[in-house]
């Protein structure tokens, strides 16, 4: 465990009595967030020790390390390289056996050094909002309102048991293991559903749409864990949102990178990548949901 200032809590008292909205990056109004010192766990342990396969790590916590060498060369120009073999992990690894159609574009964000976005998400936020609503919003939000009328009429075909919306991350051109920055993950399983913050974004849609995510009310039983060391032919995924109809369930991994104090002051700074993917998960063919 190390102990580690994290950004972006809201107050354990704070009472979310509507959506709360504000510019990405900006403070949320009328509304006080000192950074919380939290225990960072080793997730690497975690998982060697559960015992679980990787598909049901991945159930129980919201987040798995892969080993996975990929065949890009080129993050620039290569996507096409990378998205079979997200798919073949996904069918494989992640969801064994269950009948799933997957929509994913050759959308590859990359960020931190000698990238477009050189800085990093230094604060606690789910990039996904709650249900299939605000899902079909955001995907209206960055395409246009048809497309996100037509994914929910989609979503309540009776075959459709629920969605996951998976974010593959990874360091990229890094000449040893991560160091400087690494991610930190909250347990799906140890977050209350009642510390869960709707908001909406300006600034991250384009033409100033709003787009809906979700905050984090502070609390002492939730579990945080990072994968220390993580190296180019290993990958990270977890649940931007996971939402299914019977049993109803909602499940967000939030996350935030973070300055580990045990780090070289001459680490070579992070660059990574992500690609997120949206899973929609198909019922049996003996009419069980998840």
């Amino acid at each position: 465990m190390v102990g580690v200032a994290l950004n972006g809590f809201y107050p354990p008292d704070h009472v979310a009595r509507e959506r709360i909205a504000f510019p990405v990056g900006g403070p949320p109004p009328d509304v006080t967030m000192p950074p919380r010192t939290v225990e960072i766990g080793d997730a690497r342990a975690l998982q060697a020790e559960s015992g679980l396969s990787e598909a049901e790590f991945f159930a129980a916590h919201g987040f798995v390390l892969l080993p996975h060498a990929t065949a890009v060369r080129d993050w620039d120009a290569d996507a096409l390289v990378y998205l079979p073999e997200i798919e073949t992990l996904i069918r494989e690894r992640l969801l064994p056996g269950r009948r799933v159609e997957i929509e994913q574009f050759p959308n590859i964000l990359r960020r931190g050094r000698d990238t477009a976005v050189p800085f990093y998400a230094e604060g606690v936020h789910s990039d996904g909002g709650i249900g299939p609503d605000d899902y079909a919003h955001n995907i209206g939000a960055f395409s246009n309102e048809q497309f996100g009328a037509w994914w929910r009429e989609r979503y309540d075909r009776e075959d459709v048991a629920g969605v996951i919306w998976i974010d593959f991350w990874r360091v990229t051109n890094m000449a040893g293991p991560l160091a400087h920055m690494p991610l930190a993950l909250c347990d799906t399983s140890s977050i209350e559903p009642a510390d869960l913050v709707p908001i909406a974004n300006t600034g991250i849609a384009p033409e100033g749409r709003e787009s809906r995510h979700l905050g984090l009310r502070f609390n002492e039983g939730q579990r945080w864990y990072s994968y220390p060391g993580m190296t180019v032919d290993e990958l990270l995924a977890f649940k931007l949102s996971e939402f299914w109809k019977d049993p109803d369930g909602q499940r967000n991994c939030f996350h935030s990178a973070f300055r580990d104090p045990g780090a070289p002051a001459d680490a070579q700074h992070r660059q990574s990548c992500e690609h997120r993917v949206g899973v929609v998960v198909l019922r049996d063919d003996s009419g069980a949901g998840s």
